[in-house]
Parts: C-alpha cells; sequence; structure tokens
C-alpha cells in the first residue's frame, strides 16, 4: 500500500586556449606575461581530478548491469503473490512493465509491509513495488515513481453475513488489519474509535481470522487489495458502500539519490498508462473488479497529471 540526489554542478571555470610560443620563447620557458607550460600542465591535471571526484560522487545507474532488486508481497492474490517459487500480480506485472522499457528485469524478492521503507534504505533492494501508498511523509525519505494505481480502503466480510452493508453497521465490530500499512493509521483515528480495531502480522492471519476462526467480524484495507483476496476466497466479500480516508496511491518507491533513474521510470510509466498494457494486465490479475465495476478504469486507473505530481519529488507538485 490502506499507504533499491546528488546533483552535478557542471564547473563554471573555462581553460583559456594557450597561444602559440612567441619568438624566442622555448616550449616550457615562461616569457613575459605568460604562464609557464608545467603550470598549465598542473592545472589540467588538478580540472581533470576534480572531474572524476564529482563523477565519483554520483551513484551507478540502478539498471546498470541488466537487473534490479525489486522487493514485493507474496500473500496478496491478484497484486503480488508467490505460486510455485513464481511471482504473479498486478504489481509484478507493473514491475516487468517498465523496467523492460529502461532495459532491464527484476530479480523479486518477499518484504513485509513494514520493512519496505527499510529494504531500500539499507540498500537491500533497489525498488520497492508492493501497494506501496505515496504519503507526503514518504516522500521525505524515498522517491516514488507513480501512482500506478488509485484504490480506496475498504471493508470485506463473510460472502454470507449480511450485517454490515453501511458504514454505521461496523461500530461495536472487530475489523482485523496488519502494520505498516495506511489502513491501520486511518482506522485508529479518533473519528473510527467505536470500531474494535486489532492487528495480526499479516494479511494470511487477518483472513483465517476471518475465514476460519471468525474471530474477525472484517478485514480492512484497500479494495484493489481486497477484491484480490476474493479471487481465491469466494467465500468472502469487499462491501461496495464502505470506504475509508482518501484515495490511495500505489508508487515504485526508490531510496533518494537515483533521480535520473527515477525519471526514467517516470516516463516508461507515463507510455504504459497511456496503453492499452495497463489495462489489459490490471483485468488479468484482477479480473474480479471489472466484475463488480462498470466504470473501473475511471476508479483505478491513475491520471498522467497525477503521476507527474508525484513522481520523483521531494513533495507533491501542487
Amino acid at each position: 500500500m490502506t499507504v533499491r540526489i546528488t546533483r552535478t554542478t557542471r564547473s563554471t571555470n573555462t581553460i583559456r586556449p594557450v597561444r602559440p610560443f612567441g619568438p624566442g620563447i622555448a616550449a616550457g620557458s615562461a616569457g613575459p606575461g605568460r604562464r609557464p607550460a608545467l603550470a598549465v600542465g598542473a592545472l589540467l591535471a588538478l580540472l581533470a581530478l576534480a572531474a572524476t571526484a564529482c563523477g565519483a560522487d554520483q551513484p551507478p545507474s540502478l539498471f546498470a548491469d541488466g537487473t534490479v532488486q525489486v522487493g514485493t508481497k507474496n500473500d496478496q492474490p491478484g497484486t503480488a503473490v508467490v505460486r510455485n517459487y513464481k511471482f504473479s500480480g498486478f504489481d509484478t506485472d507493473v514491475a516487468r512493465q517498465v523496467l523492460k522499457a529502461v532495459g532491464a528485469k527484476p530479480d523479486f524478492g518477499i518484504v513485509p509491509s513494514e520493512d519496505r521503507r527499510a529494504v531500500l534504505t539499507d540498500k537491500t533492494k533497489d525498488l520497492v513495488v508492493a501497494t506501496y501508498s505515496i504519503t507526503v511523509d514518504r516522500m521525505k525519505d524515498l522517491d516514488f515513481v507513480g501512482p500506478y494505481a488509485t484504490t480506496y480502503q475498504g471493508l470485506m466480510v463473510r460472502k454470507r453475513d449480511n450485517r454490515i452493508k453501511k458504514p454505521d453497521d461496523v461500530v461495536g465490530k472487530r475489523v482485523c488489519t496488519w502494520p505498516g500499512t495506511t489502513a491501520a493509521t486511518i482506522l485508529e483515528s479518533p473519528r473510527y474509535n467505536r470500531i474494535q480495531v486489532y492487528e495480526e502480522p499479516d494479511a494470511s492471519t487477518c483472513i483465517n481470522d476471518l475465514k476460519v476462526k471468525k474471530t474477525a467480524d472484517a478485514v480492512s484495507i484497500d479494495q484493489m487489495i481486497l477484491y484480490g483476496f476474493t479471487q481465491e476466497n469466494p467465500d468472502l466479500k469487499v462491501v461496495p458502500d464502505i470506504t475509508y480516508g482518501s484515495a490511495n496511491q500505489y508508487g515504485i518507491a526508490m531510496a533518494k539519490g537515483h533521480r535520473q533513474d527515477c525519471l526514467k521510470l517516470r516516463d516508461a510509466l507515463r507510455n504504459y498508462l497511456g496503453d492499452n498494457a495497463w489495462s489489459q494486465d490490471f483485468a488479468t490479475s484482477l479480473p474480479s473488479i471489472p466484475k463488480a465495476d462498470a466504470t473501473w478504469e475511471t476508479d483505478f486507473k491513475p491520471r498522467l497529471e497525477t503521476v507527474d505530481s508525484l513522481s520523483c519529488r521531494d513533495r507533491p507538485q501542487t
């Protein structure tokens, strides 16, 4: 989500061309008003060293060797799941598409929600594509490319449980979510203090609480994620008329200091969103959403203006 910049400034110093040696002035000697050739050579050497040092400060491209370490989820059907050692879902589709456009391919690894920032700042992963919502606070520490999808936080219940149909019906109910998500933060606000919110370590545990133990009355996370769960759990359903907070904007996250790579991925994402490939990948990975929502492309596909305002920035552009 429910939420693996250094600029190199070109020197303004210019080197004036050395004038031809005049009559009676030997090469390497210092005539009147002239700089010795040895001094000029030393100056050039110093400038070359300075340029090399500046270049050394620029981190290598994340795409340099053609393979990028990408953190994603493993327990969210539809968005990112692992089956038979193979990663699939819309998040992984997005990663493959944008990296292909910059001449690289992903090497996926599993990252829990609460570790998404840490694996980037400690350089364990180059990118995180794991339903990671772009927020103002997160933009202070990370760069984002996106959004590549937009969704509101929602509610999922057992299919035969008709007790919850509108927001007031959730009062007094036990609602499960998991740490590291914007869903947990939103439901902890005083506005929802009449809901019995509790956290489990991960999505799988919350689903088990809802389906098997029945210790939860509902699970709350982004609707896009919830619809994915219903694809493998037909005895569960998303409550269509209950949402929380503002829209969540999923982004591709990276550590700061790779702004040029970020901009290349932004351009690749803009092309992806402008093509039919985005809609095809989304509908293939999350077929439950087009079935439930006739205006799904309008509801879940980001606008290019939003991509421009949130990508590769320290704060949203207004």
